[in-house]
């Protein structure tokens, strides 16, 4: 018996210590923001970031926190807590683990928060939103801005989160909801066999899931991070009335009128900038999307 008991108490030692297995995203460790030291109730909701410069601005860690900050802290302001994990290798297993690391340390149950990527860092975390839990309307998601992932019909969307009850959206004002569209910048060619009529596209100048155009005047602000400027107070450059934009619903992309040389083009798509060129609408919806939520937990009475 006393062998036995031995034997069960080292068992269950092991699994201890396999289960306290130090996590590459502990605190401190492996993010560029993250302000969890910010208390809950300044924060209009939190926002959680995957992304990083396009190989043509430089790796350097420098690069990737000055990147990662115009794409948050710059485009949302304050009230917003940012979460940004540094990925090395960005991958679905890690950033899982990191929106998983997120959730279970730094967010408060109930508490709003939003996530936000582009490209293939949107293609990585909408893998990582299907593997990991607490992405509801009760626990406080909002929505998901994912411009430019891989093309889904709002059929495909709905199908892949329905145990969460999550859709694309359908309009300005929803949450618990994916936004996406894939954009086509000054009706460059696309080669892409998934874009077809069907497609689900959202114009993040409107809001709206039709032809109706986006004017300029709609779009409230770009922001970009420009690292050629020896003036780090120059890096950061903010334009009103950028460009409008329009929906092409046979192909299922947004046409984007871009005033400015195609920098990062690749393929039509203006690389890891899609986020920059709608940031101050980006920002305000999110804020809208919140509020939304916030009245309707004070209509029903909920905390």
């Amino acid at each position: 018996m006393k062998k036995l008991f031995c034997f069960l108490a080292a068992v269950v030692t092991i699994l201890t210590l396999a289960g306290c297995a130090a996590s590459p995203y502990d605190y401190g460790t492996n993010w560029l923001i993250r302000e969890n030291d910010i208390p809950q109730y300044y924060s209009r909701f939190d926002l959680f970031y995957i992304g990083k410069a396009p190989a043509g601005y430089g790796d350097t860690h420098d690069i990737q926190f000055n990147w990662t900050k115009t794409h948050t802290n710059d485009i949302f302001g304050r009230g917003v807590r940012v979460f940004a994990p540094e990925i090395q290798d960005p991958d679905v297993k890690n950033v899982s683990e990191a929106l998983e690391y997120y959730l279970e340390n730094f967010h408060a149950p109930g508490h709003p928060f939003v996530l936000l990527a582009e490209g293939k860092a949107a293609d990585l975390l909408y893998a990582a939103m299907q593997k990991v839990s607490g992405l509801t309307v009760k626990n406080g998601f909002i929505a998901a801005y994912l411009p430019d992932m891989q093309p889904k019909t709002a059929e495909e969307i709905a199908d892949d989160f329905y145990w969460d009850d999550l859709t694309a959206a359908s309009g300005a004002n929803d949450y618990g909801v994916i936004v996406t569209w894939t954009s086509c910048i000054n009706h460059e060619k696309m080669d892409d066999p998934a874009l077809k009529k069907g497609i689900y596209c959202i114009n993040p100048l409107n809001w709206k899931l039709d032809a109706t155009p986006g004017t300029a005047q709609e779009n409230i602000k770009a922001v970009f991070y420009m690292p050629e400027h020896k003036n780090i107070f120059w890096r950061k450059v903010e334009v009103k009335h950028f460009c409008g934009a329009v929906i092409d619903p046979e192909k299922g992309v947004l046409n984007v009128n871009c005033p400015l040389p195609l920098l990062h083009v690749i393929n039509g798509k203006y690389t890891n900038n899609c986020i920059s060129i709608f940031a101050g609408n980006i920002a305000e919806n999110a804020n809208a999307r919140t509020q939304n939520l916030i009245k309707f937990r004070e209509w029903n009475g909920a905390e």
